[in-house]
């Protein structure tokens, strides 16, 4: 009894060390929320100038709803793009769900960017070329949201 006793303190012994040494011990263990208290992810450096573009390489810009039917098409370039351009890339998990209004940016190559919201007020989720973003945009957010 008391050699299993000996073995299972050992054993306990050895896993707490195991777990002290992969712990975090300089730092802050989550990211620290945004001005409007948000939790936020760590920015990818260098990934939010990549998925910029310009006004003159937008064709049109069309905003659907779930049904896939037109709802708008009459947006100004330079507001959208901007909104776009100056949001930030959270590497954030998110839920893949469509909730609102999916905006589709045909670029003059014939590219699409494809927006789309899963209902949260401040964030959507945007497809450029093979690359799927999780883009903090409460400008774009509220457009796909309705409101």
């Amino acid at each position: 009894m008391m050699k299993r006793k000996f073995s299972t303190i050992i054993v306990i012994a050895i896993s707490g060390l195991m777990l002290f040494g992969c712990a975090q011990s300089k730092g802050d263990i989550a990211a620290q929320p945004d001005q409007n208290g948000n939790p936020a992810g760590i920015v990818l450096a260098g990934a939010d100038q990549q998925k910029n573009i310009t006004i003159e390489d937008v064709k049109a810009i069309e905003l659907y709803d779930l049904d896939g039917k037109l709802v708008k098409d009459d947006f100004k370039k330079d507001e959208i793009v901007k909104a776009f351009n100056d949001s930030m890339i959270d590497d954030t998990s998110f839920i893949e769900m469509i909730a609102g209004y999916r905006m589709v940016i045909t670029l003059k190559d014939d590219g699409k960017i494809t927006i789309t919201s899963y209902g949260d007020e401040t964030r959507v989720v945007a497809m450029v070329r093979d690359t799927t973003y999780h883009l903090i945009s409460p400008e774009l957010a509220k457009i796909l949201l309705g409101k």
